[in-house]
């Protein structure tokens, strides 16, 4: 199992789990939360804003999923550009679902100023290397333009490395995600239990009972924040939510002379350079994706090891566009695991046979657009939180 650079930041026992306990603890809680990465603590934090204690369930430590692995960018959106979440949805509700991820991103801006989070405002850039991402960019433009979204579109290319086309759209953030997750697990002040694997939840009472390896929590509520392993928990999510992994590369720090964040090929490649603390005005390559390229082997299982084909296809693209960067020594690779739905769209509601167990899941690689403000919706609309 690989470890990310985000996670080698934050003070977390990552490495190993503790000893068995031969008796879990038992305890008591408004809502037991499982699941410690950015949907989890941000259930915890609305909770505790809301006047209600809660316990955290985590197979390993918070953090250490998919939240501590991603490329630390909070980019409005769902789908790549504005022209295709129209096609996937429907003028109407990718308007809603657009307007949602800004409000994410502006809540998780302001909080994490006000927590002392790493984060700062990046533009975002959907760079064309195909005459179609050229003409869906163009295309996304002017539908944006008329829905009232900020975007600029370029008909040639901005950055003069061979691209065809851009599409940019201002003040999205970049931040270290996993300390973002700390710095709301702390402000949450939930309990959390880690290493403790859940086998079985079951109603109880007038709630719910929660049975983990490390602990057995009898609460009112419990909320699902499983992510792409909700089916390894639950059948009922076995064909609803697919494991996809997603790989990064970073390099050793060299000097800044790309400020943004970037996507290319709907998405699936992805880059920047992440600031190094302690070097101002250096940064490190940070060149995610390449999961079209192999999808036999990225889709549809949650191994955090990279691959040698994945880790090539990366090299190579940043060989052809940025081949300053290419010759720096790659420090760290690693590897995580996103859930993917079939509309690519979390799940929300509670579960038809346990009603007393809600759910946000299956954020489809947006999970740091999403998450925060996802979770607040389903526990108001469960009535968890009034």
């Amino acid at each position: 199992m690989t470890h990310s650079y985000w996670q080698k930041t934050i003070d977390l026992h990552q490495h190993q789990a503790p000893p068995p306990t031969p008796t879990p603890q038992q305890l008591e809680t408004d809502v037991c939360i499982i699941g410690g990465g950015i949907t989890g603590v941000s259930a915890a934090y609305h909770l505790t804003q809301a006047g209600l204690n809660s316990v955290i369930l985590e197979a390993r430590e918070p953090a250490m999923g998919a939240s501590g692995r991603n490329a630390g960018m909070m980019v409005g959106g769902v789908a790549e550009h504005y022209a295709a979440a129209i096609e996937l949805y429907g003028r109407g509700l990718a308007r809603e679902l657009w307007q949602f991820t800004l409000d994410n991103r502006e809540a998780m801006f302001a909080l994490a100023q006000e927590l002392g989070a790493p984060i700062q405002r990046s533009d975002m850039i959907r760079l064309a290397n195909n005459e179609a991402d050229k003409v869906a960019y163009e295309k996304s433009a002017h539908l944006m333009a008329a829905d009232g979204l900020e975007a600029e579109y370029f008909p040639t290319d901005p950055t003069g490395r061979g691209f065809l086309a851009a599409l940019r759209t201002p003040n999205n953030a970049v931040t270290n995600p996993a300390k973002l997750v700390q710095a709301i697990l702390d402000a949450s002040k939930a309990q959390v239990v880690s290493w403790s694997s859940v086998s079985n939840i079951e109603a109880y009472l007038d709630g719910v009972r929660v049975t983990s390896s490390r602990a057995t929590v009898t609460a009112k509520q419990a909320f699902l924040a499983t992510n792409a392993y909700t089916g390894q928990l639950l059948p009922f999510f076995t064909d609803k939510i697919m494991p996809c992994r997603g790989q990064i590369q970073l390099s050793a720090p060299t000097p800044i002379i790309l400020p943004e964040a970037y996507l290319s090929e709907q998405g699936y490649f992805y880059y920047r350079q992440v600031p190094d603390p302690e070097r101002p005005g250096f940064g490190r390559w940070l060149m995610g994706g390449a999961r079209n390229r192999d999808p036999y082997m990225e889709n549809g299982h949650t191994s955090e090891e990279t691959t040698a084909v994945i880790q090539a296809h990366l090299e190579a693209f940043t060989a052809d566009y940025f081949p300053e960067f290419s010759q720096l020594e790659i420090e760290h690779r690693w590897a995580g695991t996103m859930g993917f739905t079939r509309d690519y769209l979390p799940l929300m509601g509670t579960l038809p046979h346990l009603p007393q167990v809600s759910y946000a899941v299956g954020f489809s690689g947006h999970g740091m657009a999403m998450a925060f403000k996802t979770a607040e919706k389903v526990l108001r609309e469960t009535g968890i939180c009034e």
